[in-house]
């Protein structure tokens, strides 16, 4: 899961592109970078946040009237501060001139690499995407058809999920252009400003920037962008949308839409379900900060319990993407204090997006507990995690699943419950989630194997099988 970002029109786009990497920090916090072309190439990029990879005016201020930026949350390659560096993105070749950035994955890169004598600069499987729409340019004029034929020769050969852009050079008329995978499990969306376009991850970086939403670009599509503003688009694959759950649950801002559907009403009505699916007799509902403020909204105006603030949070950084399970814990620890006051003899209902390995979850009860509250019921708005997600979500063992044991059965609530100190636990059903979004979507991680696409389900068994405790298994084969 990472943040794109791409820019065309009239006049220089660096410091949009640059004040557009904030808008989606928060979907990768490993890496950052922005690349702008005007005949020559001005790149930029590190490890760390965007304040600390663009440091300098000088970094900032790139000419060019396209551009595209990065920020990189891994889920390929090592997480130590060298490889971070050298896989941050975005990526480009020389010949023909091609730069691109990736938010998805795609599981198939070790089948890819055979298709192409081209050498990788990095791990990431960005490089597949590059160097195959490389070869299919090469020696050719960039034009709008050549860009839909190669993008129709190599989206088919693509395992995985992907949004991604592209700056291709054509001497005096370069092309910003995207694709997204066919069943569009990450999101992308256009928007303009007087004669400019965007192309980006989420709705809210055209708040940041003043540019109007346009539109999704939908699955399996090819969307190519002129520096006059004229745009071309041609659905390649046509399948079922199938959007990424954990978009809605966690990982897009709550100001953002996607598919059309506000991100905060569905949390909103996350919360609602929970209420209906799981109710219980307590005296406050209490949010994980910030991941489950939005569940409580909904839950209490539903349950009739008040909301009241027993947790706070010191941080800003996001502790399920941090890059090791030691970071992890130091946000959590470093990063939330509990308020006597208000949790002294209370029943609280803790709501939270997710479990996933179950240790943060473990500490903010035992936090809530020493602070005096009664009773803890946990209430999480996404269904039992059981298995990693070949997709993006960097999720990498099956074996860092509090809901599966060691011998890979999953475990009963009352279980799970217990292990993490909670007096009760409820998760909102499948159904409800797919109710409170209000579509299908990609499910892999909740319902295993049959929530993938169908095409995939054979994959990602192979994937399981393969499975090696901290490690992506989609690198092992």
């Amino acid at each position: 899961m990472c943040g794109i970002i791409g820019i065309i029109g009239g006049k220089p786009v660096s410091r949009l592109i640059y004040h557009s990497l904030f808008a989606i920090q928060h979907r990768g916090q490993s890496s950052a970078g922005k690349l702008t072309y005007d005949g020559n190439i001005h790149i930029t990029k590190d490890a760390g946040l965007v304040r600390d990879v663009f440091n300098e005016e000088k970094k900032i201020d790139t000419p060019g009237n396209v551009g595209i930026g990065h920020t990189r949350y891994s889920t390929t390659g090592m997480d130590d501060i060298e490889s971070l560096k050298i896989n941050a993105q975005p990526e480009y070749s020389v010949n023909p001139f091609l730069a691109a950035v990736h938010n998805g994955n795609i599981y198939n890169c070790f089948e890819l690499s055979k298709k192409t004598k081209r050498k990788p600069r990095t791990d990431c499987d960005v490089q597949w995407l590059l160097l195959l729409l490389a070869d299919n340019l090469y020696k050719k004029e960039v034009t709008v058809d050549a860009i839909l034929n190669a993008c129709e020769n190599v989206m088919p050969q693509l395992k995985g999920s992907y949004a991604a852009l592209f700056l291709a050079d054509s001497g005096e008329n370069p092309f910003l252009f995207a694709i997204t995978d066919p069943h569009k499990i990450r999101p992308l969306v256009l928007g303009k400003s007087n004669g400019m376009y965007c192309l980006t991850s989420e709705t809210r970086v055209f708040k940041k920037i003043n540019f109007e939403y346009v539109r999704d670009i939908s699955g399996g599509s090819v969307a190519i962008i002129d520096k006059e503003g004229n745009i071309y688009e041609k659905q390649i694959i046509k399948k079922q949308a199938l959007p990424c759950m954990f978009e809605y649950v966690y990982f897009a801002k709550p100001d953002s839409r996607i598919n059309g559907k506000s991100v905060h009403k569905v949390r909103d009505e996350i919360g609602r379900m929970l209420a209906r699916e799981h109710p219980v007799e307590a005296d406050i509902v209490i949010p994980v900060p910030e991941s489950g403020r939005r569940y409580v909204l909904g839950y209490t105006q539903e349950s009739g319990i008040p909301i009241d603030e027993g947790i706070m949070k010191d941080k800003d950084e996001r502790s399920f993407i941090q890059q090791t399970q030691e970071s992890r814990d130091k946000v959590v620890e470093e990063g939330l204090s509990f308020i006597r006051s208000v949790l002294e003899g209370k029943r609280v209902v803790l709501l939270d997006d997710s479990i996933v390995r179950g240790t943060n979850i473990r500490k903010l009860v035992r936090g809530l507990k020493n602070a005096g509250a009664k009773e803890i019921h946990v209430r999480i708005g996404c269904p039992p995690l059981i298995a990693p997600c070949y997709l993006g979500i960097d999720m990498r063992s099956r074996k860092e699943f509090i809901a599966r044991s060691e011998n890979g059965e999953i475990k009963s609530w009352d279980t799970i419950s217990h292990e993490i100190g909670a007096d009760s636990l409820g998760y909102i059903s499948i159904e409800g989630l797919k109710k409170a979004i209000g579509s299908e979507i990609c499910k892999g991680c909740i319902d295993f194997p049959n929530g993938y696409p169908p095409e995939m389900q054979h994959d990602v068994e192979k994937l399981f099988r393969s499975d090696k405790t901290g490690v992506r298994a989609y690198e092992c084969i």
